[in-house]
């Protein structure tokens, strides 16, 4: 594969003309010189000759003629990708300096989800979005156990998070967005877990667990607080799987209750209160959580307003649709 930091093109931005990214666009996206002049709207000349000099930059032909159309190279081919997206990310900068428009905008967003209900909250704010701003994507990662994400937040390839694990450092803002509640999550019918069940109880099962992410101190209090009085025997990567085989085995699980409404009638599940005082709220605060840096960007504060309405109205209807 080829190595784009290889590829010989200079970078001293006093010295390169802009508009030939442009040009180089055009090319290969429309296969002809006279096909991007059109689309540029340049002379034909003027693009050959915008070519010429990208070639001498790149030390590359870049496009080779094949059956009456312009293929592009393997360095065109890693560049492309590269330009295209500095491109897009340029156009949408300065179109929405002047004004957002959401009904217009075309801007791409990544939100990542670790929250157990990822993806039904992804699939949730991707039709609220639809109907606002169709033109705009949002990408969504709902991978439990992320990693980097203070890192990906910091460098723009996320831009907002849902989780429940704040990040607590400056320039990091973490808001939140509603209260989750943990239970104890076991299969009808299991001969220890059951309603009045009691610490001692709890000790003889069989914990399957979420395997811990960043260390213990990253996770939420009440988990802190409880994961030392519970036999962990299975430890998984993601949350959902957790009520797949609390339904088929006697192993017993910690979960959010936010969920036990959706799931308890298809797995026969039931839901447990904890059998143990806590020195602090059995509650777990979901934060959105986004880097400073984008605090004034008209287009996140757009997206922020949409997860902050949509997610805990979200939740209500759940409540509200398969009640306890």
């Amino acid at each position: 594969m080829l190595n784009i930091e290889a590829v010989h093109v200079m970078v001293n931005l006093r010295n390169f003309d802009l508009n030939l990214l442009a040009v180089f666009e055009a090319i290969y996206e429309d296969g002809s010189v006279s096909a991007a002049a059109r689309r540029l709207g340049l002379s034909q000349p003027a693009t050959s000759h915008s070519l010429s000099r990208l070639r001498d930059l790149c030390e590359d032909e870049l496009f080779v003629r094949n059956r009456g159309a312009l293929s592009p190279t393997p360095i065109a081919q890693a560049l492309h990708p590269v330009i295209s997206h500095a491109l897009m990310t340029l156009r949408t900068g300065l179109s929405e300096s002047i004004g957002f428009d959401p009904a217009t905008s075309e801007r791409r967003f990544v939100v990542a989800i670790p929250h157990p209900f990822g993806p039904l909250y992804a699939l949730h704010l991707r039709r609220a979005a639809a109907t606002r701003a169709p033109g705009i994507a949002i990408k969504f990662e709902t991978v439990t156990r992320p990693l980097n994400l203070d890192a990906r937040l910091r460098e723009g390839e996320i831009d907002v998070v849902v989780d429940w694990l704040p990040i607590e450092a400056d320039p990091y803002v973490n808001r939140r967005l509603f209260a989750d509640r943990i239970v104890l999550l076991a299969r009808e019918g299991h001969p220890i877990a059951m309603p009045g069940m009691t610490y001692e109880d709890m000790r003889q099962c069989e914990f399957v667990c979420i395997h811990h992410r960043r260390d213990t101190q990253g996770m939420p209090p009440v988990l802190r607080t409880l994961v030392p009085h519970v036999r962990e025997t299975l430890l998984i990567s993601e949350l959902l799987e957790i009520p797949t085989v609390v339904a088929c085995t006697d192993l017993v699980g910690i979960f959010p209750s936010s969920m036990v409404p959706l799931l308890s009638a298809r797995l026969h599940l039931q839901a447990l209160e904890l059998p143990m005082e806590l020195p602090n709220s059995r509650e777990v605060t979901i934060y959105l959580v986004w880097h400073e840096a984008r605090r004034n960007d008209a287009a996140h504060r757009w997206l922020r307003a949409l997860v902050e309405e949509e997610l805990p109205r979200f939740t209500n209807a759940t409540e509200a649709q398969y009640p306890r």
